[in-house]
């Protein structure tokens, strides 16, 4: 990271120490072409440093090739020189990319209409900043100040108003009359980024605040009690924590109590430094994120999209802020008397991999790790003797999907003796199913295994089941069953499955504008999938604006879907993206598309399997979907099913987490949820991508 500080320190002393007649672009193209650094052409340009007469002859040669040298002629005339020529910018620092890119982008700007600008650094030291307003009243050349105050006095800038030298606030605002400040939406993002982990399951949100009273830092509070506000969660003064940069063991310790105290803590960053610190905090700890910790940081740090795993970030427009500052000040320097008004730039919340889904169970019970199913010695004994049978009833089956549970489930039952009895596919019917379940009540099983085909019409059938065995419910629990009517329910995490899949549409889409998707859904009255859908509508609307759902439309039949599909995009032709409930229905959309010749329609969509994998491994229609891992889930189901024998179904409800499948990881997705090798078909396609 220091590296990453120290190119963007010299970036901006190339900005601000030799400011030349070029765009950031133009230098680029004109270094590309000589094959010298940007610095080099600056140095040639402005002659503000010695180049060796060969690289000077390159790298004029390269600005006569590119035909640049006419637009350098065209600027130089409006170039301001002596009295009035230079606007001061005074920051806090340049430490972490939020200033360098401010001051860079804003030199730009400020070039362009003829001005040279200068940086001063109070470094958060209000005497600091006293002395650099004195040094800037005398100073003739400088006709405006953009200013990031560290005092929230308005007699700090009183000598500026008095001697009328037009200046604005850029980050953080001191409440004076006529003064304009460009500002991030502080308040908004802190909110979006709170309310993302409360709607997520987390309760114990972490703010993590520079010290001092400034602006930015009572907006982000407040968005913060605003967003536990909504969720009926009282403010904790103990969760906002003051990062000192100086003193970061002390940090250190109160993170580690708070980490002991509370069950998988979140943490909100409020600022770039901040975000750096709370990622090295994590490691010195040894905590994984976000296993053991959510964290979402704040800023425009490029580190935060490569690192292991990718962080969730509120992420700045510093260009708008730029642009914003500069135009306001010019105007105010064309007319001192002209009034100033704050101008807020929204901040976006991006999406990645750096935060915790927490599933809940039917009654808000937090998930349980498959992992904490462990069997002690003496209950592998007692499940060897106990002759314990057990019947499974599937919702459907025929597929990789269901053989991967039943493998699952096998594995364990049979390793300690348990046998399974019968087991049943319901075909998506749940008047069968009642039917099946009462063949199975027949042959006496000491616990059933069961995936409802609906939340309402079996729902009696379970409950009158439940007085004579075990009940093991897979994905969800029939309505008006209670706790005590059956021993646990192992399902995926549905609320990260439709996040991931929402944020797979979101990240595909991202900067083109105006996206129609449609909704395709089932139109079952079934949780999991209910669930699942709302969290990724949810996601869509609350974060990614550019995207509109144009339609919502249901099937109750996997093969009805074909029909749905064809309907949807016939009356709304510009749609450009469908969101599909899972993969079997998935595949007849794709039929409806191919009939109609819309191969260019993106599909997102749940589970893995071949024909879903073919189209993903040869990047076709389907961009990526969220896949449930059945082999693992069905470990899980029967490690909760011996539990349940030995009279141990404490542990209610049990989430496995699902994986994201996109085309760059298909094969190594393939094994982590088929648990073998992608077959060769699948392999081949794969691999043609690269040769």
């Amino acid at each position: 990271m220091t590296l990453l500080h120290t190119v963007c320190y010299n970036l901006i002393k190339i900005y601000v120490n030799s400011i030349g007649v070029y765009s950031l672009a133009t230098i680029k193209q004109v270094a590309k072409e000589a094959d010298v650094s940007i610095a080099t052409v600056s140095h040639v340009i402005n002659k503000t440093r010695y180049v060796s007469p060969d690289l000077v002859e390159r790298v004029e040669q390269a600005i006569h090739q590119l035909g640049y040298n006419k637009k350098a002629k065209e600027l130089e005339g409006k170039f301001k020189l002596g009295k009035k020529s230079e606007v001061a910018i005074i920051l806090p620092t340049v430490e972490g990319t939020l200033y360098s890119k401010l001051t860079s982008q804003i030199s730009l700007l400020l070039t362009e209409q003829g001005y040279t600008l200068t940086v001063y650094f109070h470094n958060d030291d209000a005497m600091q900043e006293k002395n650099i307003i004195t040094n800037i009243l005398n100073n003739s050349r400088i006709v405006g100040c953009i200013i990031v105050p560290v005092s929230n006095e308005e007699k700090q800038f009183s000598k500026l108003i008095a001697q009328k030298i037009p200046f604005i606030f850029l980050d953080r605002t001191v409440k004076i009359k006529n003064i304009a400040a460009v500002l991030s939406d502080s308040k908004g993002g802190i909110y979006r980024g709170c309310n993302h982990l409360l709607k997520s399951g987390h309760e114990e949100i972490v703010l993590l605040v520079e010290p001092g009273k400034y602006s930015t830092s009572e907006q982000r509070i407040t968005g913060y009690k605003e967003a536990l506000e909504d969720y009926k969660i009282p403010f904790n003064e103990q969760l906002v924590i003051e990062v000192d940069h100086n003193h970061l063991e002390e940090v250190i310790k109160k993170i580690k109590i708070l980490w002991q105290s509370y069950e998988k803590p979140a943490f909100i960053a409020t600022g770039n430094r901040i975000t750096l610190s709370i990622v090295k905090i994590i490691n010195k700890l040894g905590l994984e994120c976000p296993t053991d910790v959510s964290v979402i940081g704040f800023g425009d740090e490029e580190w935060s999209e490569i690192i292991n795993p990718p962080l969730t970030i509120l992420k700045q427009d510093t260009m708008e802020m730029a642009r914003q500052s500069v135009n306001i000040l010019l105007e105010k320097i064309v007319n001192e008397d002209k009034e100033g008004t704050n101008v807020i730039i929204p901040m976006e919340l991006l999406l990645q991999k750096s935060t915790q889904v927490i599933g809940k169970g039917p009654f808000g019970e937090k998930p349980v790790s498959p992992e904490e199913l462990t069997l002690t010695k003496d209950e592998e004994d007692r499940l060897q003797k106990g002759n314990f049978k057990v019947g499974i009833s599937f919702h459907y089956g025929g597929n990789a999907w269901t053989r991967l549970y039943e493998n699952g489930i096998r594995n364990i039952l049979d390793k300690y003796g348990v046998s399974i009895v019968s087991i049943t596919n319901a075909h998506f019917d749940p008047n069968l199913q009642v039917t099946q379940l009462e063949g199975l009540r027949m042959q006496n099983p000491d616990a059933i295994i069961a995936i409802p085909v609906d939340d309402e019409l079996t729902s009696k059938k379970f409950q009158s089941l439940s007085q004579d065995t075990k009940l093991i419910f897979m994905s969800s629990v029939p309505e008006g069953m209670t706790r005590d009517q059956y021993s646990t329910c192992v399902s995926v995490n549905e609320r990260e499955n439709g996040q991931n899949v929402a944020s797979l549409m979101g990240n595909y889409f991202k900067g083109m504008k105006n996206v129609k998707v449609g909704f395709i859904g089932h139109g079952a009255p079934f949780y999991g999938t209910h669930l699942r859908d709302a969290v990724a509508i949810d996601i869509l609307r609350s974060n990614y604006a550019n995207i509109q759902i144009v339609d919502d439309q249901y099937f109750y039949e996997i093969e009805k879907t074909y029909e749905v599909c064809k309907k949807m995009v016939m009356n709304d032709p510009n749609i450009q993206g469908l969101y599909i409930s899972w993969d079997r229905p998935a595949l007849e959309a794709i039929k409806a598309l191919k009939e109609l010749k819309r191969e260019d329609i993106a599909i997102f969509t749940y589970d893995l399997d071949q024909e879903i994998a073919t189209y993903l491994a040869k990047e076709e229609m389907v961009k990526g979907l969220s896949s449930q891992k059945p082999y693992q889930q069905g470990i899980a189901v029967g490690l909760a099913t011996a539990k349940a024998l030995l009279g141990h179904d404490v542990h209610k409800y049990i989430g496995v987490p699902p994986e994201v499948v996109e085309s760059k990881n298909l094969l190594k997705s393939w094994r982590n949820i088929i648990m073998e090798p992608a077959p060769s078909e699948i392999e081949k396609l794969f691999m043609r991508k690269f040769t």
